[in-house]
């Protein structure tokens, strides 16, 4: 391949994903490599996947280093931006690592960081399903719940480039403790790591439910697929659980309506995926809670899946590289 390319990563808390892109914002191949995240190991293994996800991308594009104009990478924040740092990501575990100091010294091209729900929301704007629409909000609902706000066609990242820390809205002053030092925040009851939490210790209560008979009654197990398919057959207990996610999206949406009143909440995620069985529940609570008009397109689901931060990233570095003087 010739030059002229971008390369855009997506640090989450389970996978880490990588893809190349054409200066016209296509994904080169369709190619998108995946490694998991082990962010258990420490946050130097997670770094050495990322190295080597990379090298192995490139090799199978065929590209080398000095063929590439830049990556932009998407990580779950606090971020500092300016200095390419991941200040502190609870579920990650991950402290002040210099992201952008490691990626440039190894591959020797312009790197910048942002906060995943940012890119996430820049990709939306840009071509998902919020396309030229200037004041809209971005919520993934995955390992744990970030956010990216635009505000008038521009994001925004606040006074310390924190903005958008949506899953660490206190739902529940006096609720669950959270590894960021605060009690009762969003993702602590509304992520995946939440529900996965939730049937662990229903199970370990004994409760009865076609997904602990599909993980062979295996804490370590048990998945939102399993979940997925035992709300397909119509299990009591999945479907409840369902529910509950809904109750609680409905009432951070809300509560993000009631800030911004922004034209459209869009969400993406993996645990979207099982939308038609909390979407229901999710509308009403949210209807009951906002002071804002909420109708039928007022929350929209991500189009792009699990590649909406790399579409986001691209965006983020192609903007920065054709912005600075060559």
């Amino acid at each position: 391949m010739a030059g002229g390319y971008y390369l855009a990563l997506d640090i989450g808390g389970t996978k880490t994903s990588a893809a190349l892109f054409t200066r016209e914002g296509e994904i080169a191949g369709d190619v998108v490599l995946v490694v998991k995240s082990e962010t258990f190991r420490g946050e130097e293994v997670v770094y050495q996947n990322i190295k080597t996800l990379l090298e192995d991308l490139m090799r199978r594009q065929g590209v080398a280093s000095d063929t590439i104009l830049g990556i932009g990478v998407g990580s779950p924040g606090p971020l500092d931006t300016k200095r390419g740092l991941i200040i502190h990501a609870p579920l990650m575990k991950w402290r002040n690592f210099p992201i952008i100091e490691h990626l440039t010294a190894d591959f020797r091209f312009p790197a910048l960081l942002d906060n995943d729900g940012n890119l996430g929301a820049l990709a939306e704007q840009h071509r998902g399903v919020a396309r030229g629409l200037r004041n809209i909000i971005y919520m993934t609902v995955s390992t744990g719940c970030g956010g990216g706000i635009l505000i008038n066609g521009e994001l925004y990242r606040g006074a310390n480039g924190g903005a958008g820390e949506v899953g660490h809205m206190s739902i529940d002053p006096g609720g669950i403790e959270c590894p960021c030092g605060s009690r009762g925040c969003f993702e602590l009851y509304a992520s995946g790591t939440a529900l996965l939490n939730n049937m662990k210790t229903d199970m370990a209560a004994g409760k009865r439910s076609a997904v602990f008979d599909l993980a062979g009654n295996d804490a370590e197990k048990l998945s939102g697929r399993y979940l997925d398919e035992a709300a397909a057959r119509g299990d009591a207990y999945a479907l409840a659980l369902y529910r509950k996610e809904g109750y609680y999206l409905g009432v951070g949406l809300a509560n993000l309506f009631n800030l911004f009143d922004p034209e459209m909440i869009v969400l993406g995620g993996g645990i979207t995926k099982g939308r038609r069985f909390f979407h229901k529940t999710m509308m009403e609570t949210l209807k009951e809670r906002s002071e804002q008009p909420i109708h039928d397109n007022s929350v929209r689901y991500s189009e792009m899946n699990d590649r909406v931060v790399l579409h986001g990233a691209f965006f983020l570095i192609r903007e920065y590289i054709e912005k600075t003087p060559s």
